[in-house]
């Protein structure tokens, strides 16, 4: 394996897959960036970035010692949870104590995946290189937060986001906004891990709710997640605050919420990150 280091990230990979690791690279100072000016997060002490060819070779590979044997004892009650992900993942974010990994599929894995949940979610791109860089930058901003914690919705939403200021486009699907409207039932987002278990509509539905969601706070309320952020704030705290921002009623807020957002968006057409 051969690693390079890039803002003091380490960049890990097979010497076969240098093209890759040459574009992933590219894209790590410009994304930790904009984490910072964003959203006041800065990178990982500890943070490595793998060029996938295989998801058990990323999980142990990634993993410090004494957590691989705790894997590997453990393989039963987590492999499968793990398979069924790999089938339509792009890239992984795992935190390890201190240690942040991040996987990222070379571009013959990327192109076998199960496109379902892209196809209902991004505008479609076809330059791998591209869809590198998104991927990149997406789980960067993943590892900037995740000291915090942070709630699914906002975490992906936090992530979709940047990655459109990354390239300068709109990459979800501007008729997500009918989806996220219609979909039942209006309940709170789930935990990474219950949602890892629900089928591919549910997915896809819980990443188009956090981009626009979060889309709406900065434009209503400019500012309010970078305060959010700055103040550590536990998942609950957070959905007050953001209740409490927007004026809406605790108990009815997540049957509401996106009505509100889609009657917001809907008609503008693509926006100009």
């Amino acid at each position: 394996m051969k690693q390079i280091t890039i803002s003091n990230i380490a960049l890990i990979f097979d010497p076969k897959e240098q093209e890759t690791a040459d574009v992933i690279g590219g894209a790590c100072e410009g994304a930790i960036r904009l984490a910072q000016d964003m959203w006041g997060l800065g990178p990982p002490e500890d943070c490595r970035i793998y060029v996938m060819t295989s998801w058990p070779g990323f999980v142990f590979r990634s993993a410090p010692w004494p957590w691989r044997i705790l894997l590997g004892v453990t393989i039963p009650l987590w492999v499968f949870r793990v398979r069924r992900t790999w089938s339509y993942c792009a890239a992984w974010t795992q935190r390890f104590g201190r240690r942040i990994t991040i996987g990222v599929k070379s571009p013959r894995l990327l192109a076998r995946s199960d496109m379902r949940i892209g196809m209902r979610m991004f505008v479609e791109e076809e330059d791998m290189n591209v869809k590198l860089r998104h991927v990149t930058c997406h789980e960067l901003v993943h590892a900037c937060s995740a000291h915090l914690r942070l709630p699914m919705w906002l975490n992906e939403g936090i992530a979709t986001v940047t990655v459109d200021r990354f390239l300068g486009k709109q990459t979800i699907r501007q008729e997500t906004l009918a989806l996220m409207r219609t979909f039942v039932p209006k309940i709170a987002s789930p935990t990474y891990q219950k949602l890892s278990r629900m089928c591919l509509e549910v997915i896809a539905y819980q990443g188009i709710r956090g981009y626009w969601l979060v889309h709406y706070l900065e434009e209503e309320h400019p500012g309010l997640l970078r305060r959010i952020f700055a103040q550590g704030l536990k998942a609950k705290s957070i959905e007050r605050e953001v209740v409490t921002a927007l004026g809406m009623e605790p108990k009815s807020f997540w049957r509401e919420i996106d009505h509100v957002v889609a009657d917001h968006f809907e008609g503008k057409g693509e926006r100009n990150p």
